[in-house]
């Protein structure tokens, strides 16, 4: 009896052994949970063109591969799920994952020529394809970010109350007390601030991803930057190692969906049966990462540290699991205004539509509305957060 319960006893474990190593197994969650024949209506590989270097913010498109891809320079490339079809997620970035001057939605008509193909589904900016509609005319299919993570932070010692509204920067930029560093005053969400009151003078143009100015200012400045990444990397690094906030472009009123997967609207009709399998895939692999995001964040934390995006971007896990934790709790991943995790708010779209109006140009199409640049046409309502 001792040698057969010890027998059993032993093979059980042996079995439970066999059944965790199976469940840790490389893209094994990717396998079981994505199913949906695909290879009768999708393109092989399915090509996403991101729109910057990879981080949490991409999360969910890793995560239809999981662990079980090809790293190599600029792409990872693995099979999607068990659906039959291969996904290839592009690195983005203007001159490292795409050719000088390229764009996601520029790369979906001209295609990508640092890596030689033309993907099929891009990132794109809500502000940007009302501007773009005529040059480079997309349609967003799928939101995965429903608020955008870009913004403005600050110091918590030097500013412990904060700036959460327009008031807030109207305020501060008469105060005298420092500068808000952006990117451009010239368009979009700088555009926007000026516009909207917070005077010119205010402001300093030229960021590109640095807080030197922050900084050299011992943090009296306003810093343009994200709410995912910014207040970890400062807290605990950057020689600066102090407590941040900071307040979205979205808090502020400018309602951007970025990070919005988009298709050339000339290829619209050719993908719609691909789109409308694999959108709601997207949809559930979204609320997989942000749920149990340890898989993919290790995924993207190694593929950095290997230099396959470029050789000076890394995300340690630390940042990782900050900015994954960051989408959840800020609602930069979520369900909007209804249960559906990835569909767009029409009068969101709508409102945004009026206030970029005035800015289009030579590039747009003078004529074009909300839902020319964007469809839920492909989302399935029932996928959402619970």
């Amino acid at each position: 009896m001792k040698y057969r319960l010890a027998t059993a006893l032993a093979s059980g474990l042996f079995a439970g052994a066999l059944g965790t190593a199976a469940a840790q197994e490389p893209g094994a969650f990717a396998k079981e949970n994505y199913t949906t024949p695909l290879a009768d209506v999708c393109p092989d590989p399915l090509i996403i063109q991101k729109d910057w270097l990879a981080q949490a913010e991409h999360g969910g498109f890793y995560q239809m591969i999981g662990a079980a891809g090809e790293m190599s320079a600029g792409k990872y490339v693995g099979p999607l799920g068990s659906t039959g079809i291969d996904l290839m997620i592009l690195e983005g970035g203007g001159g490292i994952g795409l050719g000088d001057g390229e764009t996601a939605y520029s790369a979906l008509h001209l295609g990508n020529s640092r890596a030689g193909v033309t993907p099929h589904l891009g990132y794109q900016e809500l502000d940007n394809s009302f501007l773009f509609s005529k040059r480079f005319p997309t349609v967003g299919v799928f939101a995965p970010l429903d608020n955008a993570p870009q913004g403005l932070f600050w110091d918590k010692g030097t500013y412990p109350d904060g700036f959460r509204s327009l008031d807030d920067l109207k305020e501060f930029a008469e105060s005298g007390k420092g500068m808000i560093y952006v990117s451009t005053i010239q368009r979009t969400f700088g555009l926007y601030l000026v516009q909207s009151g917070v005077s010119r003078d205010v402001f300093v143009e030229g960021y590109r991803g640095d807080g030197e100015n922050f900084v050299t200012n011992n943090g009296t400045w306003l810093n343009q930057g994200f709410v995912t990444s910014e207040p970890y990397s400062f807290s605990t690094g950057n020689n600066w190692g102090k407590p941040i906030d900071a307040v979205t472009v979205g808090e502020l009123g400018y309602r951007n969906y970025t990070g919005m997967l988009s298709v050339a609207t000339p290829r619209l009709d050719e993908l719609a049966p691909c789109l409308e399998k694999v959108v709601p895939i997207m949809q559930q692999a979204w609320i997989d990462y942000v749920n149990n995001p340890d898989e993919v964040n290790k995924l993207i934390s190694d593929f950095n540290e290997a230099g396959h995006a470029t050789s000076w971007w890394k995300t340690p896990m630390g940042k990782m699991e900050y900015a994954s934790k960051t989408l959840k709790e800020r609602g930069i991943v979520g369900n909007g205004v209804n249960d559906t995790l990835g569909d767009f708010d029409m009068e969101r779209v709508a409102e945004m539509h009026a206030i970029v109006k005035p800015w289009l140009d030579e590039r747009s199409n003078p004529d074009v509305k909300p839902e020319d640049v964007v469809t839920n046409r492909f989302i399935d309502p029932a996928i959402g957060l619970k």
